[in-house]
């Protein structure tokens, strides 16, 4: 039977050193599959986690590392889970949009096709906020040539909060959040300065429906062709909570092609509704996942996670779940909440996300990574239920939640948020690495007669500037080059004895060259500068 090339250039990375089933964390990822850390002394928090196009791993949020007021902070990882220690100070990054200020927080990050990485938070001192965008280079430097020293600051004042980011076709980056307790989605040129030509002045201030008194927005996501998809909650006079996803053009206003004028209202539950994250199906689909509150007979809170999906219409997709929706509490009962921040689509159709829950009455606290194929259905050969539970992170842990997900490659997925023990303002984060399975039909399905690494093969230099070169004692046959996602890249041949071959057109990164012999097929490991 054929397996997936990334399956088994995975396993040599990891040296073949362990078998693992999906869902099993990836034994060589950190230590036990999960690296924890500590950007400062207390209360931090990841809120997002980013894999660059090199396979290093990026994840941004708060720290407080004076021990009284907060600083956006930015880690870097290597492949394995270890810090960058050329990044920052050992691998972490802190800035601050408004210095000698209470809060500097950042709720979301995105990368841009150059891998300037583009942040978007808020700033408070007790009275009032800010909103920021901030603009990094592949360094971790300021961007300089972005606003004012990287940052682009909103105007202070009517509680203005950026919480989602994403970057357009054009490279301009797109926040959601809320100004004046009415959705907010602004768009920034390539400078940094407001875009004049999106909504008024740069800014499209929304309120969804009629008798609505405040709406929020904590996600977004730009279509292929410019449109954005916001999701989050609103309230109405009457104090009725519920979720909503609306589409607006790329111009900044609703696209009422879009459900019910461009907006569409969830309808997830009886109670209060919140939406807090969006993936798009490679079929074009929409995935909106969040939570509700569920009634009780006691006086404690209950809420279970919901997972609905949307045609491009604003219709729902009843042939999704049930009715068109999921539904997953892996707490029951009174007193009990299971809260979603991530969601994530693949391009076979499968479905991740993260649940963390948590029981008021006897103090336990989990946090799940769970897997759905494309009908909504948990799949079983993930952690032989379709839900996981996150491992135990340190000594003494009391809670535990994961906030957010992203795909490492077709073999692995993240996880990360934060743990706190016995003292609940002293907080670790950490990043886990999961088992997966993704069938892209981008990557090639070679035989199953790939041999093992050969002592007789030589491939050098490693690491490689522009060429490589192949030395064996039979004669090569061919030559291919994958990419850590298992893509096929344009390889030219320069020499025969030894064989060479032009790789200065490659991305530095981490590649797999397959040698074919007559006696078979090799697999080494290269890094391209």
């Amino acid at each position: 039977m054929k397996r997936l090339f990334i399956f088994i250039f995975i396993s040599v990375l990891a040296l073949n050193s362990y078998a693992q089933d999906l869902g099993d964390v990836n034994l060589s990822f950190g230590t036990d599959g999960s690296f924890v850390f500590n950007p400062s002394i207390s209360h931090d928090k990841m809120e997002k986690i980013l894999v660059q196009e090199d396979g290093k791993i990026i994840t941004v949020g708060r720290a407080r590392v004076d021990g009284t007021n907060y600083s956006v902070y930015v880690s870097r990882h290597n492949a394995d889970g270890s810090l960058d220690e050329t990044y920052g100070e050992n691998g972490i990054a802190y800035f601050k949009a408004i210095p000698a200020i209470y809060m500097n927080h950042a709720f979301d990050a995105a990368l841009n096709d150059k891998g300037y990485l583009f942040l978007a938070g808020y700033t408070y001192d007790y009275i009032n906020n800010t909103g920021f965008v901030l603009c990094l280079d592949e360094n971790g430097i300021e961007n300089t040539d972005f606003g004012e020293n990287g940052f682009a600051i909103s105007d202070y004042g009517h509680g203005i909060d950026y919480e989602a980011i994403d970057i357009d076709a054009n490279g301009r980056p797109v926040v959601a959040g809320y100004y004046d307790d009415n959705i907010l989605v602004r768009r920034y040129n390539t400078k940094g300065k407001t875009d004049k030509t999106f909504g008024e002045d740069g800014t499209a201030i929304i309120k969804p429906g009629p008798s609505t008194y405040w709406s929020y927005a904590y996600d977004i996501e730009i279509l292929d062709d410019g449109k954005m998809l916001i999701t989050g909650h609103k309230v109405f006079e009457d104090g009725i909570q519920v979720t909503y996803l609306l589409r607006l053009k790329s111009n900044g206003d609703l696209d009422v092609t879009f459900a019910n004028n461009g907006v569409l209202e969830l309808n997830a539950g009886e109670l209060a509704e919140y939406a807090t994250s969006i993936s798009v199906q490679a079929d074009g689909k929409y995935l909106v996942a969040g939570h509700t509150d569920l009634f009780t007979s006691e006086p404690l809170p209950r809420s279970g996670s919901f997972i609905t999906r949307i045609n491009s219409d604003g219709t729902f997709d009843k042939s999704f779940g049930t009715d068109g929706f999921v539904r997953i509490e892996p707490f029951e009962g009174d007193g009990c909440i299971n809260e979603t921040y991530s969601i994530l689509a693949t391009t076979d159709g499968q479905i991740f996300g993260t649940i963390f829950s948590y029981n008021y009455t006897s103090g336990a606290s989990r946090s799940y990574v769970y897997n759905l194929d494309a009908n909504g259905q948990f799949k079983e050969d993930f952690a032989g239920s379709g839900i996981m539970a996150l491992p135990k992170f340190i000594d003494n842990e009391t809670s535990v939640r994961s906030l957010t997900l992203a795909l490492k490659d077709n073999k692995n997925i993240l996880a990360g948020g934060h743990v706190a023990d016995d003292d609940p303002n002293n907080t670790n984060l950490f990043i886990s690495c999961i088992n997966i399975d993704i069938k892209d039909g981008n990557n090639e399905e070679p035989e199953d007669n790939i041999n093992e690494l050969s002592t007789s093969l030589l491939l050098y230099p490693n690491p490689v500037n522009d060429k490589i070169y192949i030395e064996t004692e039979v004669e090569v046959e061919d030559v291919v080059v994958y990419d850590i996602y298992g893509r096929r890249q344009e390889l030219s041949a320069v020499s025969c004895q030894p064989s060479a071959f032009d790789v200065s057109n490659l991305k530095s990164g981490v590649y797999f060259v397959k040698v074919v012999t007559s006696e078979g097929e090799t697999l080494k490991r290269f890094v391209k500068k």
